[in-house]
């Protein structure tokens, strides 16, 4: 959705009879294989490095990044604001046949880390207790899903999470090689 969407709930004269959910499963590669703009692939890799969490204030509103002014934060749709926080976590994957960095924003991040919003916001106040976190996700298998995007500044391909499988099925995993 974007600015000139329109959301209707429960709109008169509609009904649903029922609602078919399916699992999506992206299309799998090795990250040699990514070309910019590819989305819905799958990666199956090891996190080799983890970096620090990075805050950033957002409205509290409507979850829009809140840009500072000189007294306070402002949201361009909900004007002056007092701040809630959101985070993003860059994690390095190597699947044996490259390396990516990976942009786990908050929900992905949450995920990655099994931990909620509340745990995560404590690490704002005591980046310290986040090193040991950190360092237990070296060496960690993990299944995402995402997309990749070229990152101009670095001039470089990153992989942007939509999903994270942090107890990829090995019998699966073995079916899809031995396929």
């Amino acid at each position: 959705l974007n600015d000139k969407s329109q959301l209707i709930l429960n709109p008169k004269g509609e009904t649903i009879n029922e609602v078919a959910v399916e699992l999506k499963i992206g299309s799998r590669k090795e990250i040699k294989e990514l070309q910019e703009n590819d989305n819905d692939i799958d990666l199956l890799g090891t996190i080799v490095q983890a970096f620090d969490i990075k805050y950033y204030e957002i409205c509290p509103r409507c979850g829009k990044r809140a840009k500072p002014t000189a007294s306070l934060f402002e949201c361009a749709e909900h004007g002056n604001v007092i701040p809630s926080y959101s985070y993003v976590l860059n994690a390095v994957l190597d699947d044996g046949t490259e390396t990516i960095r990976c942009v786990f924003f908050r929900n992905q991040l949450e995920r990655l880390l099994n931990l909620n919003q509340e745990q995560v916001l404590k690490f704002k106040q005591e980046p310290a207790d986040f090193e040991a976190v950190k360092n237990n996700l070296l060496g960690t298998i993990v299944k995402l899903n995402g997309r990749a995007n070229k990152n101009s500044m670095f001039n470089r391909l990153e992989f942007v999470v939509s999903g994270v499988d942090i107890n990829p099925n090995p019998e699966e995993e073995l079916k899809r090689l031995q396929g």
